[in-house]
């Protein structure tokens, strides 16, 4: 049961700004349901270059839903179902012919030799990630600075502008929770194995287009995690590689440190073409979508950050980087988060960013700069 908790926890973390939830038994059964809901606004200031870029006032909103049942065979076994759709009021999560609802949707085999998950989840290097925190309300890998001031390099607004020029994540997200088996090896001496088979990794929330000629070849992940305790110190690390047939390579690797109240990581990933029978440089078709759609596929991105802890409030200070080797296409941003706990029902949100997003012509129709000043509330049901 431990096992699964750890893992069921990293999974919706990438998800949510609140991951507690009621539980409550039955004779062998567990169930979990919980419904967390924020919202944002943000105030931008930028130069009236990037005016068709961005909006002066944003406003996000999102909600998080937890539900899940497990059966306990005996101490030893535990199959579990879980069920975690999303939602955001933003237009950044429309994708090319997908919708805004992200249905997260897998079951759980839980034995002595090892975990088994099978369904839309992600991959074993995407749960094992470490690297700098992921502080609400914008976290750092994906974050949610864009959908206040727009990153051309990451359009999903759908027609033949939409694309991915750039790695958005140093964690293997390539495949989103496209349906997927993995398996996750026992804890040992703080160590834990993962490996991942999906048939297509093909998801409407990923970095592979729905235009794509490779998008159901089949790709494979394998990581290795690691977690020890050097008296007050904590020590996390993870490495992945992923290979997904025909088209990408893919690496990552990070760590992070905790002494008290802080927090110190980082994390790296770097994707490669798989041969040459896919060329980056190419469209597929000038209606469907543009040049150098799917950059991320030779890039890398690393991001960094510190984390402090005082009784109810967190804060931190983040930054991503993130380029495209065959273009001129490159992410950067800054943030300063903070959170405070007001209850157990509610928590405040501040924060804000900067970013410097260039495009391959680096002109304000394929760029922006600014500043965005952010502050909302989190509601946990």
């Amino acid at each position: 049961m431990k096992k699964i908790a750890i893992i069921t926890t990293i999974a919706v973390l990438s998800y949510s700004p609140v991951t507690q939830a009621m539980q409550f038994s039955k004779g062998p059964w567990q169930f979990t349901a919980g419904i967390n809901t924020i919202v944002l606004y943000g105030y931008n200031d930028y130069n009236k270059k990037y005016s068709e870029q961005n909006n002066r006032d944003e406003t996000y909103s999102s909600t998080y839903v937890t539900l899940s049942a497990a059966y306990n065979f005996n101490k030893d076994y535990q199959l579990a179902l879980y069920y975690l759709p999303n939602t955001s009021g933003t237009e950044y999560l429309q994708d090319y012919d997908g919708d805004q609802w992200v249905n997260q949707a897998y079951g759980a085999l839980q034995t002595p030799y090892g975990q088994i998950q099978v369904g839309l989840n992600y991959n074993v290097g995407y749960q094992f990630y470490a690297g700098a925190p992921a502080l609400a309300p914008l976290y750092v890998n994906d974050s949610n600075i864009t959908d206040f001031l727009n990153n051309p390099n990451w359009n999903r607004d759908g027609g033949k502008t939409a694309a991915y020029l750039t790695l958005n994540s140093t964690a293997l997200n390539t495949d989103n929770i496209s349906n997927k088996i993995s398996y996750i090896s026992p804890t040992i001496k703080g160590t834990t194995f993962g490996f991942t088979y999906m048939p297509s990794a093909y998801f409407n929330q990923g970095l592979v287009s729905g235009y794509a000629p490779y998008r159901h070849n089949d790709a494979y992940v394998a990581a290795i995690s690691n977690d020890q305790q050097f008296g007050e110190f904590s020590l996390s690390t993870y490495m992945a590689y992923g290979l997904y047939k025909d088209y990408m390579e893919d690496f990552g690797i990070g760590g992070s440190i905790s002494y008290k109240n802080w927090t110190l990581g980082g994390s790296y990933r770097r994707s490669t073409p798989d041969g040459d029978k896919y060329p980056i440089n190419q469209q597929i078709n000038p209606t469907l979508t543009p040049e150098f759609y799917d950059g991320y596929r030779d890039g890398y991105a690393w991001n960094m950050g510190i984390s402090y802890t005082l009784d109810k409030w967190t804060t931190a200070v983040t930054y991503f980087e993130s380029r495209a080797h065959k273009t001129e296409n490159k992410d950067q941003f800054i943030q300063y988060l903070n959170q405070y706990k007001l209850n157990q029902y509610v928590t405040l949100y501040g924060a804000v960013g900067h970013v410097k997003f260039r495009g391959m012509t680096g002109t304000p129709e394929d760029s922006n700069k600014g500043y965005s000043f952010i502050a909302g509330f989190g509601i946990k049901i």
